[in-house]
């Protein structure tokens, strides 16, 4: 039999809500999950039940919202956290577990509790929901022999899958790869990969651990997340589809609405030059690259903008520009500049980009296309 195709969680509406600060009305997030649903997403973790009767009341809304996805909330691992979830019309209910000797000794557990707690809130949870899953928080500073026998635990409890959370962001892709083909060679349980991205490296983590074994990972939206954020969707996604050509079946075309969607729910300004759904990222003003630009977008494209729903930005005229890029400039502002004109404008160019300490804006071109007699075209 082939292997799974991987697929991906996204998490917005719990881990990405948990960013400082960061608080969704109920609009948002119903509106955020639909467009999470019609990108094609097969589960969303939606929210934290426990947090009280609001929080469950929203999940209700999302779950009884019609949409094609799988619901999942998540827990700590008591009874009260289990119950809380359990008149939330979700599918799923997950919960967490510390991993490592570090999270055990701060919450004052031991291995023989973990093992214990596990098994308990199993048994409840697979009464009351569809499925349920294990997180072991921490994973990634936890001994590999223990999570062997997490892992054993959990598939032996009926668990969906574990969640292997690298908490702190800590690993780098070499280890990610390690660690997820050494626990994929030990037990059949799907696995979960969870980035955090304090160190700037969810992205690749997330894609090594599924180009590894693992069989999903959980992303959020924008990589919106507690301290520098998650791995993010539209990252990870594109990234599997140009790199690996792995497709998850998602309706990238989407991809920059929804990020504009989180963006502004969240009060969370995008990056300007942020990878994949960046107003920037497919800005060019470099001579070299906007002359290969024009002969064949690949030159300097890996995807383009059209494929995640932006609108293909025109080529920056600055100090970098080429007198090519200049004549195209003109062209799409409604000027005809022969090459020559070209050549005797582009230091002018220059040089006002220079005094300026940026790139020219078009009202800005027009004056000098104007001031110079450019003859317009027909």
């Amino acid at each position: 039999m082939p292997p799974k195709a991987p697929y991906l969680i996204d998490t917005t509406l719990r881990d990405g809500e948990q960013a400082a600060g960061v608080v969704f009305a109920l609009s948002e997030k119903l509106q955020i999950a639909r467009e999470l649903d019609a990108l094609g997403l097969p589960e969303l973790e939606v929210g934290i039940p426990a947090m009280g009767a609001s929080e469950r009341a929203h999940i209700r809304m999302i779950a009884a919202s019609g949409l094609q996805c799988k619901i999942l909330t998540w827990g700590r691992a008591t009874v009260e956290d289990l119950r809380a979830a359990m008149g939330s019309g979700a599918d799923g209910f997950h919960f967490s577990l510390p991993a490592s000797e570090l999270h055990q000794r701060i919450w004052k557990k031991d291995a023989a509790w973990v093992f214990k707690t596990m098994e308990s809130i199993s048994r409840i949870a697979a009464d009351h929901f569809e499925y349920f899953t294990i997180g072991a928080q921490d994973a990634s500073r936890a001994d590999n022999d223990f999570l062997k026998l997490f892992m054993h635990a959990a598939q032996s409890l009926g668990a969906k899958r574990i969640r292997y959370a690298d908490t702190t962001g800590r690993l780098n892709p070499l280890q990610t790869q390690q660690v997820i083909q050494n626990l994929r060679s030990h037990a059949d349980i799907e696995i979960e990969f969870h980035g955090h991205n304090d160190l700037g490296m969810a992205t690749a983590n997330s894609v090594t651990a599924l180009l590894a074994g693992a069989d999903c990972a959980s992303v959020t939206v924008n990589g919106l997340g507690e301290r520098a954020g998650n791995a993010p969707l539209e990252e990870v996604a594109t990234a599997l589809l140009c790199s690996s050509r792995i497709d998850l079946g998602l309706d990238i075309s989407r991809l920059a609405s929804l990020s504009d969607l989180v963006a502004h729910a969240s009060d969370r300004r995008l990056k300007w030059d942020k990878p994949v759904t960046g107003k920037g990222s497919f800005t060019h003003e470099s001579g070299i690259h906007c002359s290969g630009q024009m002969q064949d977008k690949s030159s300097y494209e890996v995807l383009k903008p059209e494929a995640v729903g932006h609108t293909r930005p025109p080529h920056v005229i600055g100090r970098h520009s080429s007198c090519r890029a200049l004549i195209e400039a003109a062209a799409q502002l409604g000027w005809q500049l022969e090459q020559c004109q070209a050549e005797q404008l582009l230091p002018q160019v220059r040089e006002t980009a220079t005094q300026l300490g940026r790139a020219l804006e078009q009202n800005e071109l027009r004056q000098i296309f104007h001031t110079l007699n450019i003859k317009k075209a027909s």
